[in-house]
């Protein structure tokens, strides 16, 4: 009994997994060290000159894949990018779970080498233009929207969203989106709880906007929440599409 007990959770743990691919055409470099900070860039940004190819990521949904959300899966493509050599991750393709399709979020990457000071700093600087934030210059507070588009995967649950006092500021269910004004600045964190409890956890500051998108991750029983900070051009758009 013992033995089936264990063979049934190895299959549900890799069952759970996404699937990864990956194609490397170059091989000449070692993995990177941990303090070196790897790049997203999203498919419509543009790539530094010079920067070298490292190869091609996919990661996608196995058919049982349930750990499947938009931060396991870059931090998966992270981790191959990493080992690879490469800090540059340059979005091809990405698929949003569906009602009526995967509920996983699937992507296709291209992974590059370029450890350029100047490169890297204009990398920095095009985020902070299409991030700017577009509260008036003097706000003396600052914006978080939370936002929770309409997905398949766990529809009919929702769940609290609450800070480190327990206090609670909303409730997320398919659809559904709020905003919170606050003039607490520094790190705040906040969490919902389903099968189990997920945070995020932001470094606010005075006139700036933040996005926090959530959904839910298949579970054992009812389902894992899945917690994302989005660059706020990312946000804006799907947080604007929302009714």
């Amino acid at each position: 009994m013992r033995k089936v007990f264990l063979f049934v959770s190895i299959a549900l743990f890799v069952s759970c997994a996404p699937s990864i691919s990956n194609k490397l055409v170059n091989k000449n470099f070692q993995k990177l060290n941990d303090g070196i900070k790897i790049y997203i860039l999203e498919q419509n940004a543009e790539l530094p000159p010079n920067s070298e190819l490292i190869g091609d990521i996919k990661i996608g949904d196995s058919g049982f894949t349930t750990d499947c959300g938009y931060n396991k899966v870059i931090a998966e493509a992270t981790t191959i990018a990493k080992n690879s050599g490469a800090n540059i991750i340059k979005l091809i393709e990405v698929k949003k779970p569906s009602a009526f399709g995967s509920s996983c979020y699937r992507i296709k990457a291209k992974i590059y080498r370029n450890l350029n000071e100047e490169s890297l700093s204009k990398i920095n600087n095009n985020s902070d233009i299409i991030n700017k934030s577009r509260l008036p210059e003097n706000s003396d507070y600052a914006v978080i929207y939370f936002y929770r588009p309409s997905m398949g995967a766990g529809a009919l649950l929702g769940y609290k969203i609450k800070d480190l006092n327990d206090s609670i500021i909303g409730r997320v269910r398919n659809g559904e989106k709020f905003e919170y004004k606050t003039k607490k600045f520094g790190n705040q964190t906040f969490f919902g709880v389903l099968e189990t409890k997920e945070k995020v956890t932001i470094n606010i500051e005075k006139g700036k906007e933040y996005f926090v998108r959530y959904s839910i991750n298949l579970g054992i029983v009812l389902g894992r929440p899945e917690i994302n900070l989005v660059e706020n051009h990312i946000g804006i758009k799907e947080y604007e599409e929302m009714n």
